[in-house]
């Protein structure tokens, strides 16, 4: 399945002025690229600080989550992104029955 899909790696801590075309410009030299997208908020389209990039190859995305980044002057975190369907369940079987949502506002 990730031969034909990719790799998928979650990008922590970009800058505001970090954009797609950068991400693949960086991204690039460690292997070949299908997907760069950077997270958006969807009324004022302002970039909200994180994205994901999608290799061809596992080892290229392997090669990127080992290495230390710094992208437009920002220290950023790169590892496998986890399907969101899959982020609880992955910590046992006890967090998956047990979800808390907390409304604040007035």
């Amino acid at each position: 399945m990730e031969g034909q899909e990719g790799v998928k790696l979650f990008l922590g801590g970009l800058s505001w002025d970090t954009t797609e075309d950068a991400l693949r410009e960086y991204f690039s030299s460690f292997g070949e690229i299908s997907e760069v997208l950077v997270m958006r908020e969807r009324q004022t389209n302002k970039p909200r600080g994180f994205g994901f990039v999608t290799f061809r190859d596992s080892s290229a995305a392997d090669r990127a989550v080992g290495a230390s980044h710094t992208i437009d002057g920002r220290q950023v975190e790169a590892k496998r992104a986890t399907p969101q369907g899959q982020t609880l369940q992955s910590k046992g079987s006890e967090s998956t029955a047990r979800t808390k949502k907390i409304f604040v506002g007035g």
